[in-house]
């Protein structure tokens, strides 16, 4: 048996947490050492998995960043391996305090606000890119957008347009018999997110003709038809009407050529900080992303806010089980009840389906350390840190009102898995760049 120090092997968060994180893989027998806590592995213990601190009766709660992670399924003993073969997610109360501590963050002095450079949009939002977009507004016309951008994927063609960052196809796999009511306009409101990005310059839409989510209805309840001060005038085309889809490639491929000069003649002007809205969304999460990433992530976010900017977090599964620390920095009890009645909808929506959201840690997750949803959520929540106000608003009404308008932290609620995630932060207008370093 070998003694080795703390220091190098565990990894506690908490003074009150009953397991530490393995910091490399521990073999049976290992002696160790966590502050006063003096342990011997009885297990073998991956990296980033956790090891009890402690003797945990059969049915306890078992701590993890000082909250709940779950309950222990059987007795375990200082020592062991603590993971899915004997730790539960179980169910259990939380403390929803509402709208107790939303403590603005001390934002910095204004004339210290960095700059960037950027295209300033009709509507006062700035965009870091500058596309032209082939939109479909159902999945049958996905086929049809990409051809188009195909025409001018040869960097010959935007030669004479170095301004343009690209032609680029925004497809998704629905429409044709999209339920009526609040799953249409949801996909109204996304795909006119799409079209007026301030990333996009200007824009084509491609419809097919029968399709129930029809482009006529789409352009006139999201008010497409009704062209803002200095907004590039779009195109609209129906594959069915023009006879078909060869037809349809070659009038919407001359339409995207009128639109590369207009686009092209547009310049990238110095920009405040401010104006910059960040979308945070986890990806291939393990036990290590609550502990690094993401609060490095959120450390960013909270500077981008205390420039005036704002940051937005999505995954609402992804933060059942620790909304209760959300609710409390929320801007009003009506932004905390908000939140909870999307948990609720949540639990509702797994239930009728006989599911559960503990069903979201994936192999992936388990494999590197995560056992439950609470644990997950946990982690996940660091991206928002702990100083910003939380202020919440619904995917159909997220960005009309941000932008160079609302500024914080926010929470958005798109779907629970990365796609439609990163679909609904970016309808909303979001420069949503994971996984990338973030530069002020």
């Amino acid at each position: 048996m070998t003694e080795t120090g703390s220091d190098s092997l565990l990894l506690m968060l908490h003074p009150g947490d009953h397991v530490a994180v393995a910091r490399r893989g521990l073999e049976p027998g290992s002696a160790l050492a966590e502050g006063v806590i003096r342990i011997s592995a009885q297990d073998a213990v991956p990296a980033g998995h956790k090891i009890a601190l402690t003797d945990i009766g059969e049915g306890e709660p078992i701590r993890k960043y000082g909250q709940v992670i779950g309950f222990a399924m059987r007795a375990i003993a200082a020592g062991e391996h603590v993971h899915s073969h004997n730790l539960t997610a179980g169910t259990f109360g939380r403390e929803h305090a509402l709208a107790t501590d939303a403590t603005p963050l001390q934002m910095h002095d204004p004339a210290s606000v960095p700059t960037f450079e950027g295209y300033l949009r009709p509507d006062g939002r700035v965009g870091t890119r500058n596309y032209i977009a082939v939109v479909s507004s159902v999945n049958c016309s996905a086929s049809t957008a990409r051809y188009v951008v195909d025409r001018f994927r040869d960097p010959a063609m935007l030669r004479d347009y170095p301004n343009v960052d690209g032609v680029i196809a925004l497809t998704h796999k629905t429409g044709c018999c999209v339920q009526p009511g609040e799953p249409a306009l949801q996909l109204e409101r996304v795909l006119a997110g799409f079209a007026r990005h301030p990333n996009v310059a200007a824009y084509v839409m491609i419809g097919l003709g029968c399709e129930t989510n029809q482009m006529s209805v789409l352009v006139e309840n999201q008010r497409l038809n009704v062209q803002r001060p200095g907004e590039t005038a779009p195109t609209f085309l129906t594959i069915q009407e023009l006879g078909g889809i060869r037809q349809t490639v070659e009038r919407a491929t001359e339409a995207v050529a009128s639109l590369l000069p207009v686009a092209d003649a547009l310049r990238r002007t110095t920009q405040p900080a401010r104006a910059l809205v960040l979308g945070e969304q986890c990806g291939g999460s393990d036990a290590y992303s609550g502990i690094t990433a993401n609060p490095a992530v959120g450390f960013a976010a909270d500077e981008l806010i205390r420039y005036g900017g704002t940051a937005v977090l999505a995954e609402t599964p992804e933060i059942y089980g620790a909304e209760h620390l959300l609710t409390r920095r929320a801007v009003s009890t009506a932004v905390a009840e908000a939140l909870l009645e999307r948990i609720a909808w949540w639990e509702q929506h797994v239930a009728m389906h006989g599911a559960s959201i503990d069903n979201n840690p994936t192999y992936g997750n388990k494999q590197g350390g995560l056992t439950t949803i609470y644990e997950k959520s946990l982690g996940a929540v660091a991206k928002g840190r702990s100083g910003a106000a939380l202020g919440g608003l619904p995917l159909r009404r997220a960005y009309r009102q941000a932008g160079p308008r609302v500024h914080g932290h926010a929470r958005l609620r798109p779907g629970e898995h990365d796609r439609p995630v990163r679909r609904g932060v970016q309808r909303g207008g979001v420069y949503h760049r994971p996984r990338q370093r973030i530069r002020l």
